[in-house]
């Protein structure tokens, strides 16, 4: 589920000009694919609730983008079954701007041994290898009855207990009415409007696995498993307060969750700067960008991460400034970095590159003075 502030306006984080001269080039990969070109499919069908409304073609739009971006990033060779609903349709009342269904396995005799070993015969990435060795042996909810319930979509990934194909309802995504949205891929930070592409990626991933049963009963979904209070020590604590994302046993924090559940989604991010689209509580006017924490929550959940670090061609203007340019994913949360000594690994955030069209990074640093200065883009 994703809902509105109520407070808009909230400003990014600012980045200072430093000392620059001759620029050299140095790019910084900190995720890479490792996976096979197979194909994720994700099959949206859409009610008459959607199909009715009179825009519809702007409503595609953003979900195809969504979905592309998806698509690219992970592999797995499953066809995930999505219906899109507009609020008061479907399984949906009320919605404030985004709101997701997850589909489950139905199976009442998945237990922990069983999902340890799905998430380790899965493993595609560091990542994944970090957080299935940082999974204790026996079940830390600490009991033998507890049932580990398995998302449709994110047991398609698994390739557990359904098969990767089975064509019923995986999910479904819904979005409010009352709202005004940009829809264009190209212009994705309008003020006054909400970034649909943003919200569909949010519930889209939701549905897919992402997601928890707020520790009721003695239900549990995967993703629970990676969230923590402090370094081996996992929270299965809904009034937890500091609650965090975390893939080596707690020890490095990836994103704080929102820890409200009266208000939001515990699965969900506390809000950020640039906002997020996994956050739980955003604004109008700003681009809902990825994060590497994003990539990495779906990627320990079983689906095959396929991103591609930057290949950054850079140039030295007439004027002296120095530009960086680059192609990638739509909507990366990426952030530009300089340092003018490499062994004092001393780098400072300069600020995030202009993405137009969808796609396309520039970055253009407008200090020019005569000092060699280093670069770096990194996804934070």
């Amino acid at each position: 589920m994703l809902n509105t502030l109520n407070e808009l306006g909230r400003k990014q984080n600012s980045f200072a000009n430093f000392v620059i001269g001759r620029p050299v080039f140095l790019a910084l990969i900190i995720l890479f694919s490792v996976s096979p070109a197979d194909a994720l499919i994700l099959n949206v069908t859409y009610d008459s609730s959607v199909t009715n409304i009179g825009t519809l073609a702007q409503v595609q739009t953003g979900f195809n983008a969504a979905m592309q971006t998806i698509q690219t990033l992970y592999t797995n060779d499953i066809t995930v079954n999505i219906t899109v609903y507009s609020e008061y349709a479907g399984p949906f009342g009320y919605i404030e701007l985004g709101e997701s269904q997850t589909e489950f396995t139905g199976s009442f005799s998945f237990k922990y041994p069983q999902l340890t070993n799905a998430l380790r015969l899965a493993r595609t990435t560091a990542a994944d290898t970090n957080s299935v060795a940082s999974l204790p042996a026996s079940d830390p909810t600490g009991g033998t009855t507890n049932m580990w319930w398995i998302p449709r979509a994110e047991a398609k990934a698994l390739n557990v207990l359904i098969s990767p194909t089975a064509p019923a309802t995986d999910g479904e995504v819904g979005f409010a009415t009352n709202v005004t949205y940009t829809f264009d891929p190209n212009n994705r930070a309008v003020a006054g409007e909400f970034d649909f592409i943003g919200i569909a990626e949010h519930e889209l991933t939701e549905a897919m696995g992402r997601t928890t049963f707020d520790f009721e009963s003695t239900n549990y979904v995967p993703y629970d498993l990676f969230r923590f209070t402090n370094s081996g020590g996992r929270s299965f604590n809904i009034n937890a307060t500091n609650a965090y994302f975390s893939v080596d046993d707690g020890v490095t924090v990836l994103k704080y969750f929102y820890t409200n559940a009266n208000l939001g989604d515990i699965q969900d991010w506390q809000s950020s700067s640039p906002e997020d689209s996994y956050d739980a509580f955003v604004s109008a006017g700003n681009e809902l960008i990825l994060s590497s924490a994003d990539l990495t929550t779906m990627d320990v959940l079983g689906y095959n991460l396929n991103y591609k670090a930057p290949t950054v061609k850079e140039a030295k203007l007439g004027n002296g400034n120095f530009q960086l340019n680059f192609t990638n994913t739509p909507g990366m949360g990426f952030v530009v970095q300089t340092c003018t000594n490499l062994s004092t690994d001393n780098w400072t955030d300069l600020g995030a590159p202009a993405e137009n069209p969808a796609g396309q990074y520039q970055f253009t640093d407008t200090a020019t003075v005569n000092n060699v200065r280093f670069y770096r883009v990194k996804l934070p």
